[in-house]
């Protein structure tokens, strides 16, 4: 439809602009659940915060290797430097709070952290 109204004009979107707004959205997707999960209140849910920061840097390291082009590469270069810099220490109550998870326990919460910093 956009297309259609602006064809005088010449200004069509292309298949390249859907494949970099599909990256862009896949990408901040990544953070919007990681967000959900970050800021709810209702629910015990800290035990979850390392295996979300992993999708995040994993999302933003395999996107990146994916050769999106060099704006949105840029982008996911600043968007890494932004995030190592608040978290590449994580806090140990993440760690303690993984760990007390029946579901992941010790070994579980070394096998994240070791995969979360190779990331």
């Amino acid at each position: 439809m956009y297309n259609e109204s602006r064809a005088s004009d010449g200004q069509f979107i292309t298949i390249d602009h859907w494949s970099l707004a599909k990256i862009v959205h896949d990408v901040l997707e990544t953070f919007d659940n990681a967000i959900h999960i970050f800021s709810y209140g209702y629910e015990p849910n800290i035990h979850m915060v390392i295996l979300e920061c992993i999708k995040i840097i994993y999302t933003i390291k395999q996107t990146s290797l994916a050769n999106p082009g060099p704006s949105i590469k840029r982008l996911l270069d600043n968007m890494k430097v932004k995030w190592c810099a608040y978290f590449t220490e994580l806090p140990p109550i993440f760690v303690i709070a993984a760990i007390l998870d029946p579901g992941v326990k010790l070994e579980g919460s070394t096998n994240l952290l070791t995969f979360y910093y190779q990331q």
